[in-house]
């Protein structure tokens, strides 16, 4: 389970850059204020369906450091 959890921040430690970036995080905000449908912001940006909520919720927004 440790290396699970190893994951993300070794994928960061490598360079990968995560699938939504603030300008993406930005453009979900507001069309989520709007009252857009999950299927219709992912569509819009370009993300999976999966993404969109998990950008929502607080809880699960990595910290940028």
């Amino acid at each position: 389970m440790k290396k699970t959890k190893n994951g993300p921040g070794s994928a960061r430690a490598r360079g990968r850059r995560p699938v939504v970036d603030d300008d993406k995080r930005r453009v979900i905000l507001a069309r989520r204020a709007e009252s857009q449908s999950i299927r219709e912001i992912a569509a819009a940006v370009k993300v999976s369906v999966g993404v969109a909520p998990k950008t929502l919720n607080p809880a699960t927004v990595p910290v940028s450091s």
